[in-house]
Order: structure tokens, then sequence, then C-alpha cells
């Protein structure tokens, strides 16, 4: 019987190569896509994700005071849904220039979470975190839209949210723990005028990390007189009451000159914390450093270390 065979010649040879070589990598992006379907639906967001590219973009938000703007970092990979940092300037400062100030957006990209800097409105851009200011806009209001429209555009995991901001806007932080408490994980107050503020009365406890220096010349430390309204002992007890703590602070010197307290059998697994940085100055602690200790104190990646410590919170309502 004679013996079947198939003989190619090196051209037939290469042309099945190429063609097995087509359907492996044919194959591969299949297996890639079904993989990514896979682990997109695995993520916590129910509705589609907007991917933004990595970067910074500009979102507009309108407001009834008038467009606003934010400016979001992007890290890479923000396809899944990412905690959101919003960092809100000084007085007479941009969300621009305290990005620059704070370097959020470096320490986003290692840690991979999205950062916002809105700017206030106005032509002084001051937050008006008292809400009684003559003629200035409800910034409450703005920042809630704020958050809205982020979390339209970007992937933002909603039980992850949180605020910080220096000196102005760190007592515009303090006033968004007692107004959109339903909507935060957390916030850090650095350097935060208190005395103006109104009454808080969050509608949950909320995580609370203040950061200060003993030698601020603005907002003092121990408040101004006569009253001493404003002091940061006062603000860190009433959210003591308001967190409903028990038991006394545990307390550790990580650095020279840098005293930490901290509070942390409070409701709902919520904690206060207070960073006391003596001789320091009114201003963000450390500038645009974000490297973690033993690295001279840097308020960015204290802030930031708080934050990611916490538990997810889901919004209510």
């Amino acid at each position: 019987m004679p013996r079947l065979g198939l003989r190619l010649s090196r051209a037939q040879a290469r042309a099945a190569g190429a063609v097995v070589l087509g359907l492996a990598v044919v194959a591969l992006v299949a297996w890639r896509a079904a993989a990514f379907a896979v682990d997109y639906a695995s993520s916590p967001a129910h509705e589609p994700c907007p991917a933004l590219s990595p970067g910074d973009h500009l979102v507009r938000v309108d407001t009834p005071d008038g467009m606003r703007e934010v400016h979001l970092h992007v890290p890479r990979g923000a396809f899944h849904p990412l905690p959101l940092v919003i960092a809100l300037h000084g007085a007479s400062e941009t969300g621009p220039e305290f990005a620059q100030d704070t370097g959020f957006s470096a320490l986003a990209d290692r840690e991979r979470f999205l950062v916002a800097y809105p700017s206030a409105g106005g032509p002084n851009a001051f937050w008006n975190m008292s809400g009684s200011v003559p003629g200035a806009g409800n910034d409450v209001e703005a920042l809630e839209r704020s958050l809205s429209q982020l979390e339209r555009v970007a992937c933002v995991n909603a039980s992850r949210v949180f605020v910080t901001g220096v000196s102005n806007g760190g007592g515009m932080t303090a006033r968004l723990g007692c107004e959109l408490s339903d909507q935060l994980a957390g916030i850090a107050a650095v350097a935060g005028g208190y005395r103006a503020l109104p009454p808080c009365r969050p509608s949950r406890p909320v995580p609370v990390l203040e950061v200060h220096g003993t030698a601020d010349q603005v907002v003092p430390y121990a408040g101004r007189p006569p009253d001493y309204g404003g002091s940061v002992a006062r603000w860190l007890s009433m959210w003591r009451q308001i967190d409903r703590c028990t038991g006394k602070a545990v307390r550790f010197t990580p650095d020279v000159g840098v005293h930490e307290l901290a509070w942390r059998h409070c409701a709902a697994g919520t904690r206060v914390e207070h960073v006391k940085l003596d001789g320091v100055a009114h201003g963000w602690p450390g500038g645009s450093r974000s490297a973690p200790s033993p690295a001279p104190f840097a308020a960015t990646w204290r802030t930031w270390e708080f934050f990611r410590s916490l538990p997810s919170r889901r919004p209510v309502g």
C-alpha cells in the first residue's frame, strides 16, 4: 500500500506558520477582552464606568452662582472605581496652584486615586465657609454639584470620597464634614480656620484628621482672644462629641516636633486624629513633598495615609 504523506514547500510552510500565529494573536486578544469583561463585571460600579485618559482634565460645573472650574488629575488605569480626594485651596489661590503646592497629583499616580482641585468663585477666590459672607455664593452647594459632576465624568468610587484643604480651604473642609457627611468617607483639615463656622449637625459620624502648627499666625492654634474661638482643642472636642468617641487619646511622637493624638474608639468605625507641629507657621506643611515617614513631615502624605486607612462608607440616600 502506498504511504500517504504531505510535502510543503518553504513558502507554504511560512504561510501556514503566519496563519497559526495570526490565530494565536486573535485568541490572545479575545482572552484579554474576556478577562477585562470579567474584571470589569466584578467592579463595585453597576453602571458603565467612564474611563478618562491619564493626566489633567478640566471639568466645568454649572452652579447658581455661575460656572465653576475643577481641575481633575487621573492616574493610569482609571477604568476601575477609584478613591477621590477633593483638595481645597486657601484664600486668593486657585485649584491648579494648590496642585503645585501639595504634589497630590504625583502621589495620586503612585497610589492610584483621583484628585480634584476646585477653584473658589468670586474675585478674591475665597470659600464662603461660614455661609454668611455678603455677596458670596453658596459654596456647599457648588462643591456638592462639583462632586456629582465628577462622579458622572470619572470613575469615582462613591464610597471613598474624601476632602482636604488648607487655611480657608481647611475651614471649608470642616464645613463640608458637617454638611455633606452622608457623601464623605473622611475629612482632613490643615491649618483651618474654624471660628466663623456655623453649628455642625452632620447626619452621621465622620472620620476627622486635623493638622496644625503651634506658630500659626493666621489662625492661631489656641484661637483668638478674648473668647479664643476657633481653637484647635475646641474643634477636636466638638468632633469627639459628634463621633461619640470614648476613652483617652493614643499619643505618640513619630518625629521631633511632631505630636500625634488619636481617638480610635468612636461611633460607626470613625476616628478623630490630630497632628500638632511645634513651631510650624501657617500653610501646607511639607509643601509638595509626598514621601512617607521617616521623611520630614509632609501633610500631603499624612492626609492620604489617613484616608487610605479608613473603611469605605456608602453614600446615604
